[in-house]
């Protein structure tokens, strides 16, 4: 019931935003933030203090998605949590999970079929992708099929640290650890392990430097 009511006041907010003086626009956003935020958090487990900067945000599976407190999503942030792969009849149990505090820059993009954890302070920049998966391997066989008719495949699930600063425009690949306190370079591709405390980049990611106390 909830989710209905949020729906034409949203609606509503928006319209009236467009008519108000320049002066009051900011105000009203925020007001507009506020409601999308307390409609959205319904279809997610947790999402306590859920904080949404614009809209929309995309998802799928949100019953399959735990959010933590005071998590911020950016517009145009897309949680694909897929738990059934229609093309080919497969069936999933995944699993995203945001900790205490993570921010998603707008344009980030997170999908998954087995597990993506991130922890807590965890920030992106804008247009990064993270996944667990790919659609099908590289044998003669899978590649031949239209890529939406090959079977979805994970090498293994992502776990990104806590305090960790993943730049723009960077993409997180399947089976890969990164540790605390680390920084990814914009632009990068990670495809392997990171260490904690240190600062990677590249395509392939590399590590140029460890931070010591």
């Amino acid at each position: 019931m909830k989710k209905l009511i949020f729906k034409p006041i949203i609606a509503l907010a928006s319209l009236w935003g467009r008519l108000l003086p320049e002066r009051f626009k900011l105000v009203w956003q925020d007001l507009r933030n506020k409601c999308y935020a307390a409609y959205l958090k319904h279809f997610f487990v947790g999402a306590e203090n859920l904080i949404v900067n614009g809209s929309p945000v995309r998802f799928i599976g949100g019953k399959h998605i735990n959010i933590g407190n005071r998590v911020t999503l950016g517009h145009d942030v897309e949680l694909i949590a897929v738990y059934q792969w229609e093309n080919c009849e497969q069936t999933f149990s995944p699993q995203i999970t945001l900790g205490d505090n993570v921010v998603l820059a707008p344009f980030s993009r997170i999908g998954c079929i087995n597990r993506v954890e991130i922890g807590e302070w965890t920030t992106t920049g804008q247009h990064v992708y993270i996944t667990d998966h790919t659609h099908g391997d590289v044998s003669y066989e899978q590649i031949s099929l239209p890529p939406r008719h090959r079977p979805l495949f994970s090498k293994g699930p992502v776990k990104i640290g806590a305090y960790v600063h993943i730049g723009e425009n960077s993409c997180i690949m399947p089976g890969v650890t990164i540790g605390d306190h680390s920084v990814i370079g914009a632009g990068s591709v990670v495809t392997h392990d990171i260490p904690p405390y240190s600062v990677a980049a590249g395509s392939p990611a590399r590590v140029l430097r460890t931070v010591q106390s």
